[in-house]
């Protein structure tokens, strides 16, 4: 099931965590567990922090569901409160946040090019299972992860022409089944 499929309104999901209706609060969770994981990703480039950040997301909606009220597109508030725990984190770390990263919470078009971004990594993420599994990690590696062709050759203790032919291979091998997107050069 797909964001734009979710059945439920902003005042429906309102209602069932008023009641802690699990089989609701279930199809949520499935519905929008994995981009929310990607969209934190984004954010903190942290696998575990995300997960986390993702987790504790839904126990606050859980424990906390009699005080919540959900007005609007549900996906947007779970994209909001995804974003605002991200941007809490990075300044809790102390890390430096931009005014270009903060201007997300205040422009609705970048949900839709958030959504856009988090449902090509979802595809993306599916078509790596089809690649054999050292060009799959070399692509993560250097793709996702954004190590340099030398920091994976050192890593994985293999040549840097290892690196670049399994690189290419995964990206020519990604072409043929994804949209042409900037994001895969």
């Amino acid at each position: 099931m797909t964001k734009d499929a979710f059945p439920f309104t902003g005042a429906e999901i309102t209602r069932a965590l008023n009641n802690q209706d699990v089989s609701l609060f279930r199809q949520l969770y499935d519905t929008y567990s994995e981009e929310l994981y990607l969209l934190a990703y984004r954010w903190v480039k942290d696998s575990s922090l995300a997960k986390d950040m993702v987790h504790n997301l839904f126990v606050h909606l859980w424990e906390k569901g009699a005080a919540i009220t959900i007005t609007g597109n549900v996906s947007h508030y779970l994209y909001r409160a995804i974003t605002n725990q991200a941007i809490n984190e990075l300044k809790k770390r102390k890390r430096h946040v931009g005014e270009d990263m903060l201007q997300f919470q205040a422009d609705p078009s970048s949900f839709y090019e958030t959504a856009d971004y988090i449902l090509l990594q979802k595809e993306l993420m599916q078509h790596l299972q089809s690649l054999p599994p050292r060009c799959r990690e070399i692509f993560i590696l250097s793709r996702i992860r954004e190590l340099e062709p030398s920091e994976i050759a050192e890593k994985l203790d293999i040549s840097l022409n290892t690196v670049y032919f399994q690189l290419s291979t995964a990206l020519k091998t990604l072409r043929k089944i994804l949209p042409v997107k900037k994001s895969l050069r």
